[in-house]
């Protein structure tokens, strides 16, 4: 139950220190009490807890115009922050966790500015058609986090050129491009400022949630600043692979990567943009040790994976037979 509601501001752009910044938040949620947090980071690609940088991002240009590359600890596709978008955390104890009111909550905000906010899809809030706001879920044991943008005056000719969005997942969508699928509050009303946006954000969670306190924001531990800073981090590198299996699946996009040795596999890697943050594991656990028959696979496809899943794993094990055998 959320008796007290803090409010902490960043005054970095920074999107390592940020991003550590969440994670000490997250990882420090007071009892009883929200946390809303509010931070911007300039020219950066933030990628989801599981992608594969190298697949989802234009690494070159992302280098010659001094673009960063961070990865966040939630699930979920890459976004392009710059000081036109205005990130926000949601962070509470499950009981309290309700991702219809915090996102409901955002799209308060946003009609509080005359823009015509809808919550749609599983991870979006639109307006007229066009993605204004992408959100981002963490749960671990109690703790709970829901992160998200909100596209104030993003510069989006670098949304395409630092963003490699497969055609798959466009057709998904029904639409022609990156581009074309999203829109900034300025398009609505170039009267808009920054300012009027954090005005509203404050505002929207005082109506839902009471009275905000505003609180100093704490001191970073080096231990997570040297994670998210860290390459290996950023970058989750992979080894050469005999099996590739990529497609577009109920949850999302996955590239998926096995060595088998004597039909058995021996190593699995496991990139997604699917929103539940563990499924990586989930399909680790289901395959890592696997010997390629139908019965085993059946009986650990039962024993490891949610049954709304058994589908689309059915679907890579018939990649992985189809180049193993």
């Amino acid at each position: 139950m959320i008796e007290k509601v803090y409010l902490i501001r960043s005054e970095s752009i920074n999107p390592y220190y940020n991003l550590a910044l969440e994670e000490q938040l997250y990882r420090n949620i007071p009892a009883n009490s929200m946390i809303f947090y509010l931070w911007q980071n300039q020219n950066t690609v933030v990628i989801g807890k599981n992608q594969n940088a190298h697949k989802e991002c234009n690494l070159g240009m992302m280098e010659l115009e001094h673009c960063y590359l961070a990865r966040r600890s939630s699930g979920g596709g890459a976004v392009f922050h710059d000081l036109g978008n205005q990130n926000f955390t949601f962070m509470m104890y499950l009981d309290s966790f309700d991702i219809k009111k915090q996102s409901q909550t955002i799209a308060d905000a946003l009609r509080m500015l005359g823009i015509p906010a809808r919550i749609s899809g599983r991870n979006d809030i639109e307006a007229d058609g066009y993605k204004v706001s992408g959100n981002a879920y963490q749960v671990e044991k109690e703790h709970c986090l829901h992160h998200g943008t909100v596209m104030w005056d993003v510069d989006k000719d670098k949304v395409a050129r630092y963003l490699n969005v497969s055609s798959r997942k466009i057709q998904a969508k029904g639409v022609d491009s990156v581009r074309s699928r999203v829109a900034n509050l300025r398009d609505f009303n170039p009267d808009i400022t920054l300012e009027m946006l954090q005005e509203a954000l404050i505002k929207a969670v005082e109506k839902n949630y009471g009275p905000l306190t505003e609180i100093p924001v704490p001191t970073v531990s080096d231990e997570l600043l040297e994670k998210y800073h860290s390459y290996s981090f950023r970058y989750n590198t992979i080894s050469n692979y005999t099996i590739i299996v990529h497609d577009y699946y109920s949850f999302g996009e996955a590239q998926m990567y096995f060595d088998v040795d004597n039909g058995t596999i021996t190593r699995v890697d496991v990139f997604t943009d699917a929103m539940e943050g563990d499924l990586d594991r989930k399909i680790k656990d289901l395959f890592k040790g696997l010997h390629i028959d139908d019965v085993s696979f059946r009986n650990r496809l039962s024993e490891v994976m949610d049954e709304k899943y058994h589908d689309d794993m059915n679907e890579v094990y018939q990649g992985i037979k189809k180049q193993t055998f």
